[in-house]
């Protein structure tokens, strides 16, 4: 049976502001861990969070949504569109999972964001515009290919890894930039800072049709990375790289101030 039903449910209570209806749908001990912090773990805390984010993130509304499902869990990629504290519009992408129990209920969520007010350059925006394009393929070509991919990546062979991907990929990091070619990437993804201790590591993967949900971490306990992998023909196109932006030290909160301005009309003196 697929749950793709209750997650639209959950997004349409978030759009709507409808805080019982998150709480419902959640399982009472469910874990919920998102770019913004902190670890929430029952029903009660997670829709008191939803309360606070709606003040930041107002007129919420999930946009461009795509869905990954795989046994029990459900994946998407969406575009949040908003008002922050000023009331300015705002874009934010983000990756999400949630997993469900055998009552149909989310017993985990993790939400993994950019930066704010992502724009694609010409030759990433042409890259992915063919990767959304591409129909075909099959979730277990998309998980071999990105298993092979992120086997290489991960050992260091460059050959292998180089082989994984489209004649012109792209890779769009949420907090470093943008670039485009095999080669670019690859040394995009070298020059990273890396963990003083520990060592980075695949935590799960998702696969659908032809995209991915790829997560990463050091711990698995603190999700730390996402990935959106796109694919073509089995090769990679679009690496999407998701974060828990309070995990990295990158301030979430930026440009949000504590009180939301009011609206009031502006009288002549």
């Amino acid at each position: 049976m697929s749950n793709i039903a209750t997650v639209n449910a959950l997004i349409t209570a978030i759009n709507f502001d409808r805080f019982p209806e998150i709480e419902a749908l959640h399982a009472p001990h469910a874990r919920f861990v998102s770019f913004r912090g902190p670890v929430l773990r029952d029903s009660s805390a997670i829709a008191d969070w939803h309360r606070k984010f709606l003040v930041d993130y107002a007129d919420c509304n999930y946009a461009e949504i795509e869905y990954i499902e795989d046994g029990a869990t459900v994946a998407i990629r969406a575009t949040l569109e908003a008002k922050g504290y000023d009331w300015r519009p705002f874009t934010q992408r983000v990756v999400e999972t949630f997993a469900f129990d055998d009552t149909g209920e989310v017993v985990d969520r993790r939400l993994y964001g950019m930066l704010r007010n992502i724009e694609l350059d010409k030759e990433a925006a042409a890259a992915m515009k063919e990767a959304e394009g591409f129909k075909g393929g099959s979730a277990s070509s998309t998980r071999s290919a990105v298993t092979a991919f992120y086997d290489a990546l991960m050992s260091g062979d460059r050959e292998a890894a180089l082989a994984a991907f489209t004649s012109r990929p792209a890779l769009i990091d949420g907090v470093n930039g943008i670039v485009t070619g095999g080669e670019n990437i690859l040394d995009f993804l070298a020059a990273l800072p890396a963990p003083m201790m520990g060592r980075l590591r695949v935590t799960g993967i998702l696969a659908g049709d032809h995209d991915a949900l790829v997560e990463l971490a050091i711990d698995p306990s603190r999700p730390r990375f996402a990935a959106w992998v796109r694919t073509i023909d089995g090769k990679i196109a679009v690496i999407e790289r998701y974060a828990m932006l309070r995990e990295l030290g990158v301030n979430p909160f930026e440009n949000l101030a504590s009180d939301r301005h009011a609206r009031s009309p502006i009288f002549p003196g």
